[in-house]
């Protein structure tokens, strides 16, 4: 049965589509041409079209104002232009023509099969390498220009699952770029310190292949005589995890501690801390070696910071020599396309199927053999958007760490709150070369906390002291990643 395309439109279900229709009556007889959008196409009486999907072209709103005793409507369009792709037409349902639904008469197969990036990875390993016509090219990709364009023939040679590691610009006043970078880059980083908001942090990060040497950025006094209090510029060397017994309020409870040892000037002193220690660490880095980054990622645990020293010259721009450093925090695993140019079938490329999103035409089988494969990686800068989803994909299938143990006493916390005030305003110092200090000094053991007992003028005058001991402290830290600096 004939219906008007409007008729057939409102009256379609876009679950059975695609659907094949057939050009009946109408004011578009054979040989006419219908211009749109500055394009045009024919169509024919008798000739076949098969409709893919439905897209919005225009809103009719309607503004409905009520008001006493009347009611005003004022209908407006919201245009909403499409452009057009080599051998796809959009029509309007407007159209003054008739057409016939012949889906179950017709064989679609004989329309252009057109695939997404999506539906050629669904393809069965065994159906590649095929050859395709790009139709429609992807946006803003770093893929040579003759490569992915309109009217060009590829070969995609075989589907894969490859693997990346995500890194973030280390970066504190300036939105974050976001990189997934292949362990076939070229260019060489050194290490560089990272930072710990926690002893449980310092727990996670220890490695066994070299002791990880902290300084202490943040005080911390302990409540227990077992465990360790710190402060500001001291320096530990972090090994192991273990438990011990504290008194709490006349009753005895297991602590998970951290156990350390402290460097003083000449000597070490062992050390304990709680693993729910809130206090701040930043990384001394010792090492001077540069790593590629499949080393890195062999010999070190993710999450480390580093910067690059030796950029990759076999690209032409490399993104990541002008980042000021990278925190490099997981290894992702992603699905890729080899793709390469037709004629030139052995310099092939890595394209991501959830990033790159093109539509090619497939022309035929890939027959001949196309010999070894230079397979050419780059460097994919991604959107905050992207890193989010990988990061949230990545982390549903692991465990989140145990929570820390809370502090054993809440009235014995109220001693330290003071002098963490305190501490919160001290900043380090922007000229450090005007100071140098012995970071290993110590406090009297009376000194190292605030009694509540204690007068008031008594409390000020070792709130002062202990100021000046943080800032002393804080020189010390700038003093030692200065003396860092200038030995790289």
């Amino acid at each position: 049965m004939a219906l008007s395309l409007e008729e057939f439109v409102h009256s379609l279900d876009p679950r059975t589509l695609p659907r094949v229709l057939e050009i009946q009556a109408g004011i578009y007889f054979e040989g006419s041409i219908y211009e749109m959008f500055g394009n045009e196409c024919c169509f024919s009486t008798g000739e076949v079209i098969k409709i893919t999907g439905l897209k919005i072209k225009k809103i009719i709103a309607e503004i409905c104002e009520q008001m006493e005793g009347c009611e005003s409507l004022q209908p407006f369009e919201l245009p909403m232009n499409f452009p057009v792709r080599k051998d796809i037409v959009r029509i309007l349902p407007s159209l003054d023509v008739e057409v016939k639904d012949i889906t179950d008469s017709y064989d679609a197969n004989w329309f252009l099969q057109l695939l997404s990036t999506e539906d050629l990875f669904e393809m069965t390993s065994k159906e590649f390498p095929i050859v395709t016509e790009v139709i429609e090219a992807p946006q803003g990709n770093h893929l040579p220009q003759s490569i992915l364009q309109p009217g060009k023939t590829i070969v995609i040679h075989k589907k894969y699952q490859a693997s990346r590691i995500l890194a973030s610009e280390i970066r504190s006043n300036f939105p974050k770029r976001h990189f997934l970078i292949p362990t076939s880059y070229k260019g060489k980083f050194k290490r560089r310190p990272r930072e710990f908001p926690t002893a449980y942090d310092l727990e996670i990060a220890k490695s066994e292949k070299e002791p990880l040497h902290v300084v202490a950025t943040k005080a911390f006094h302990s409540p227990h005589n077992k465990l360790s209090s710190v402060s500001v510029g001291d320096q530990f060397l972090v090994h192991h995890s273990e438990t011990t017994e504290v008194l709490c309020e006349g009753i005895k409870k297991v602590v998970n501690v951290l156990a350390c040892e402290k460097i003083l000037k000449k000597s070490y002193e062992a050390a304990l801390l709680p693993l729910y220690m809130e206090g701040g660490f930043v990384e001394v880095i010792h090492d001077k070696k540069q790593y590629p980054i499949s080393e890195l990622c062999k010999q070190f645990r993710l999450p480390f910071n580093v910067k690059v020293s030796v950029r990759d010259l076999s690209i032409e721009e490399d993104v990541l020599a002008a980042t000021p450093g990278l925190q490099l925090e997981e290894d992702i695993t992603d699905s890729y396309l080899l793709i390469s140019d037709f004629a030139n079938p052995t310099e092939c490329w890595e394209i991501p199927v959830g990033r790159l999103n093109m539509t090619v035409q497939l022309v035929s089988n890939f027959s001949r053999d196309a010999g070894p494969f230079l397979v050419r990686t780059l460097v994919e800068e991604i959107t905050e958007e992207q890193y989010y989803m990988m990061r949230r994909y990545e982390s549903s299938a692991s465990h989140p760490p145990p929570r820390p143990p809370k502090h054993p006493s809440v009235e014995e916390t109220k001693l330290t709150l003071l002098t963490l005030a305190e501490e919160r305003k001290v900043d380090l110092p922007k000229s450090p070369k005007r100071h140098h200090v012995d970071i290993t000094k110590k406090l009297h053991p009376n000194q190292a906390g605030l009694d509540s007992k204690v007068p008031v003028g008594s409390q000020n005058d070792l709130v002062d002291e202990e100021k000046e001991r943080s800032n002393r402290g804080a020189t010390a830290v700038a003093e030692t990643f200065k003396n860092e600096k200038h030995q790289k």
